[in-house]
C-alpha cells in the first residue's frame, strides 16, 4: 500500500477506531515523514483521544513540513518556468535546513541536468541514492540519471547487483538501456515481461514494433503498432509510427479513424502525430493540398509545444574560431572515426549504411555522446570560445577523447574504422577536430527544398524544434551552409563531402570514390548495400534496405505551390 493511500486508509477510520488510525499513522510517517496531510491527520486523531501535547507536536510538524513542501513545490515551478538559479537558492536553502533531503536533492539533480551538467545530475543522484536507499524513488531516480547520461552498462550492472526487487518502472528502463546498445533480444524479453504484468501494455507494443523495425521486421512491427492501436485506439504515436513505415499503407477505415480524431484533438503531441499521420494518408491518395493542409495544422500544435529558440552558438564559432585549435596529441590512432554529418534528412543513413557494409567497417546507431560532451564543456563557461577549446589542457583533451572512446567500446566490434554518424555532430567539427585530429568528416549534402520538406513532414521524437515552421526551418538550413562553409574554410580539405543527388545518379562512381577516401577497397557488400542486416535506428531504416531509387529527388515538387514561401526563404 502506498502512503497516500495507507493516510487515505487511516482517515476512515479516524472517527470509529482513533487508536488504529494513530498506529497506522505513526508507522506510515516513521519512514515517510514527508507527508504534510498524515501529520495534519494525526494531530486531528491526537485531539480525538485527547492527548493534547502530542496534538501540539504533531501541529508542529504539519507547519514544518507543510511549509517545506510548498518551497519545493515553487522551486519545481521555477525550474518549470525557465528560472534554474532561483530553484536553486530555494533547494539550498531547504538542504541546510534538512541535509539529505532525498526529494531537494532530486530536484537539485533535476535542476544540474536543466543546465546541461550532466556529470552534476549524476554525481547529485548517486549521493542521493547513498543517504537514502531506502527510499524506491531514489532507486528509481538514480536508475533514470543513469539511463540520462548514457551510462548503459552501469545501470544493467546496478540493477543485477543492488536492485533485489526492482519496480516495472525499474525494469522499463532497464529495456531501454538494452536497446540503447543494441542488445534487442533482451529488450525484446523484457518488454514481453512487462506485457504479462500488463504494465502499459500499449506502450510495450509500440518499443516492440520499434524494435522490430530497426531489426528490419516491417510485419512484425505493423503487427505490435496495430496491437497497441487495439489496446489504446487514440495513441498518436501508434499511427505516426504506422506512417512512418514508409510501406504501410492507410487503408479508408484507418482514415476515417484519423478523420474522427483530429476532429476532437486538442493542442498536444498525441493530437500532432493524427495529423502527421493524416497527411501521409492523404499524400498515399494523392490529395496533396489536403495532405499539406494536415501538415500545417501538426507543425502549428509542434511549434506551441517546443517553439524555437535560435542559438548565438554559430556567431561565436565564426567569430572565436578563426584558427585551429591546438589538437590532442594523444588521439588514440588505433581507431579510425568517421563522423558523418549533415542536416537531418539528407541521406546521411544511405551513406552509412553503404559503408557500414563493408566487412572492415563497424557501425552503430545515431550517437549522441559528442553532443554530451559538447553540453558539458558549454556550461563550464570557461571562456568566450566554444567550449573554452583555448582553455582546455592536455589533460582535459586526454580525458574527453578517452570518455568517447570508452563509450563506443561495447557497440565496436574488431574493425579499426567505426562510424559516428549524428547529423547533428555539424555543429561540433571544431571540436571532434581537437580530440581528434586523424577523424575524417563526411558532409552529406542534398538539395535544400527537397531536404526542407523532408523535415516539415516529419514529427520527430525530441528536438528539431526548428522544423516546425518556415521562417525558423529555413533559418536553420542557412546557418547550417554558413556553419559548414566556415569549417570548410578553417579545416580546408579535411571534410569530404557525399552529395546525395551524385549518389543517386551516379551510384557506382560516387560509392568508389567515398571507399577510395575512407582508404578502403571497394567491396561488393558496398554496392549490395540493401541486403546487409544490420540494426538501423533513424527513420530512414526500411529505404536503405531497398535498392537505389531515385524518387525522393522529386517528391518535393508535389507540393511546390504551398512550399513557396519557405522557398524564397532559403539562402
Amino acid at each position: 500500500m502506498s502512503p497516500i493511500d495507507a493516510i487515505n486508509t487511516a482517515k476512515t477510520l479516524v472517527a470509529t477506531e482513533p487508536d488504529k488510525a494513530k498506529e497506522m499513522l505513526l508507522e506510515i510517517l516513521n519512514q515517510h515523514p514527508e507527508y504534510h496531510d498524515g501529520w495534519a491527520l494525526l494531530a486531528d486523531t491526537h485531539k480525538r483521544l485527547q492527548e493534547h501535547e502530542q496534538q501540539q507536536s504533531a501541529l508542529k510538524q504539519y507547519e514544518m513540513i507543510y511549509w517545506f513542501n510548498k518551497q519545493l513545490e515553487t522551486a519545481k515551478k521555477q525550474l518549470n518556468n525557465q528560472s534554474p538559479q532561483q530553484a536553486q537558492q530555494i533547494i539550498q536553502q531547504l538542504l541546510q535546513l534538512v541535509p539529505n533531503e532525498y526529494r531537494a536533492l532530486e530536484t537539485l539533480a533535476d535542476i544540474a541536468l536543466k543546465v546541461g551538467d550532466s556529470k552534476a545530475h549524476l554525481a547529485i543522484s548517486k549521493h542521493n541514492l547513498e543517504n537514502n536507499s531506502q527510499k524506491q524513488a531514489v532507486i528509481e531516480n538514480y536508475c533514470q540519471a543513469l539511463l540520462t547520461t548514457k551510462q548503459f552498462n552501469e545501470l544493467i550492472s546496478f540493477y543485477r547487483s543492488s536492485i533485489p526487487s526492482p519496480t516495472l518502472y525499474i525494469e522499463s528502463l532497464l529495456a531501454i538501456a538494452h536497446v540503447k546498445l543494441m542488445q534487442f533480444n533482451e529488450a525484446s524479453a523484457i518488454y514481453n515481461k512487462l506485457l504479462d504484468a500488463n504494465y502499459y501494455p500499449a506502450q510495450c507494443h509500440l518499443r516492440l514494433g520499434n524494435i522490430e523495425k530497426i531489426k528490419g521486421n516491417t510485419e512484425l512491427a505493423i503487427n505490435h503498432y496495430k496491437q497497441s492501436l487495439q489496446l489504446d485506439n487514440k495513441l498518436g504515436e501508434a499511427y505516426w509510427n504506422l506512417a512512418n513505415l514508409k510501406t504501410y499503407v492507410f487503408d479508408n477505415e484507418d482514415i476515417s479513424n484519423l478523420e474522427q480524431l483530429t476532429q476532437a484533438a486538442k493542442p498536444h503531441l498525441n493530437s500532432a502525430q493524427f495529423y502527421f499521420a493524416l497527411a501521409k494518408a492523404y499524400e498515399q491518395q494523392g490529395n496533396f493540398s489536403l495532405s499539406f493542409a494536415m501538415l500545417d495544422k501538426a507543425n502549428r500544435i509542434q511549434k506551441s509545444l517546443t517553439p524555437y529558440k535560435p542559438s548565438d552558438f554559430y556567431s561565436r564559432c565564426k567569430k572565436h574560431l578563426t584558427e585551429k585549435p591546438v589538437a590532442n596529441n594523444n588521439s588514440d590512432d588505433s581507431v579510425q572515426l568517421i563522423f558523418i554529418v549533415s542536416l537531418p534528412r539528407s541521406g546521411s543513413t544511405l551513406v552509412e549504411q553503404i559503408l557500414a557494409s563493408h566487412p572492415d567497417v563497424d557501425a552503430s546507431y545515431e550517437l549522441t555522446e559528442i553532443n554530451a560532451i559538447a553540453r558539458e564543456l558549454e556550461s563550464k563557461k570557461r571562456s568566450a570560445m566554444p567550449y573554452g577549446l583555448d582553455e582546455l589542457s592536455d589533460n582535459d583533451k586526454a580525458h574527453y577523447a578517452a570518455r568517447y572512446m570508452n563509450f563506443i567500446a561495447p557497440l565496436r566490434g574488431e574493425n579499426k574504422l567505426f562510424i559516428d554518424k549524428q547529423p547533428t555532430n555539424f555543429h561540433h567539427i571544431a571540436l571532434i577536430k581537437t580530440l581528434f585530429p586523424n577523424a575524417k568528416i563526411l558532409e552529406v549534402t542534398r538539395d535544400k527544398a527537397a531536404t526542407a520538406w523532408s523535415l516539415y513532414k516529419h514529427s520527430f521524437s525530441e528536438g528539431h524544434a526548428y522544423s516546425y515552421d518556415f521562417t525558423s526551418l529555413a533559418q536553420y538550413i542557412n546557418d547550417y551552409t554558413d556553419l559548414m562553409s566556415h569549417w570548410d574554410t578553417l579545416y580546408a580539405g579535411e571534410i569530404y563531402t557525399v552529395d546525395y543527388q551524385n549518389l543517386v545518379n551516379d551510384f557506382s562512381n560516387t560509392v568508389a570514390e567515398l571507399l577510395r577516401h575512407c582508404n578502403l577497397e571497394m567491396h561488393e557488400n558496398c554496392i549490395n548495400f540493401y541486403n546487409h542486416q544490420r540494426p538501423i535506428m533513424t527513420p530512414s531504416s526500411e529505404q536503405v534496405r531497398q535498392p537505389i531509387y531515385k524518387d525522393a529527388l522529386t517528391q518535393w515538387s508535389n507540393y511546390k505551390v504551398h512550399l513557396e514561401p519557405l522557398l524564397k526563404l532559403l539562402k
